[in-house]
């Protein structure tokens, strides 16, 4: 089986805008890990789980959850032959990136309908946060698309992979602050709290962390925002 995985992304070029397409330099990206759970092979599962099920995610870094961006440009950082911006081309080196710096992946969720979420869609409409998505399909009516992180610790896969907000969701009307809650099963910075104790397997990816269970968190998320206070109860 192919170790190749391949990743794209958008950026704009002559004023239009294009996609960049590139193989994960995994070897790179392994060089940026602290912790020895990430081995090469369980890497590359990871990527390749992500290509197929969440193929516009790109493999970046993090710190303290939130991304470490292009110092030139404020690009995305990606790994294509070494850690690079997407935008400008411009490399980085491990040691530049300081001991708080994790693999992470970046992306948006699928689309959520917010039709049925009045005080939602009518706060989106005033102000769209930075890098959240509105758009609208005749099948699912007006959505949104929330960007999210995902970050491997140190201690992966002993330990969950952690998925964190951007600012911006917390900015739409009706949000709680990004501080923990046991109420809205938040951490702080906005990182998800997605798991009980003895829940998390270590054989668990990313992707599955992802689409079982940082998704759901979201609607009940925006669920919340749109006033049902009761969105992360337990429905037996």
């Amino acid at each position: 089986m192919s170790s190749v995985v391949m990743q794209r992304f958008p950026r704009q070029q002559d004023g239009q805008l294009v996609h960049v397409t590139w193989a994960v330099d995994l070897d790179a990206a392994l060089r940026c890990h602290r912790g020895d759970g990430l081995d090469a092979k369980r890497l590359l599962r990871e990527a390749r789980e992500m290509a197929e099920h969440l193929p516009r995610w790109v493999l970046t870094v993090a710190t303290a959850h939130q991304l470490v961006s292009c110092r030139a440009c404020g690009g995305t950082l990606v790994f294509d032959r070494g850690l690079v911006c997407v935008a400008c081309g411009k490399a980085l080196s491990p040691k530049q990136l300081g001991s708080g710096a994790r693999l992470a992946w970046f992306g948006l969720l699928p689309p959520i309908g917010i039709d049925g979420l009045p005080a939602v869609r009518a706060a989106l409409g005033r102000r769209q946060p930075r890098q959240h998505v509105v758009g609208r399909r005749d099948e699912i009516g007006t959505f949104l698309l929330v960007p999210l992180i995902a970050t491997y610790p140190v201690t992966f896969p002993r330990t969950p992979v952690e998925v964190s907000y951007l600012p911006g969701m917390f900015s739409i009307a009706g949000m709680p602050e990004p501080a923990p809650s046991h109420t809205c099963h938040l951490l702080s910075g906005g990182q998800m709290c997605l798991f009980a104790g003895g829940q998390w397997r270590a054989d668990s990816s990313a992707r599955e962390v992802l689409q079982q269970r940082a998704y759901a968190h979201a609607v009940k998320l925006l669920n919340y925002a749109n006033g049902k206070r009761n969105a992360f109860a337990i429905v037996s």
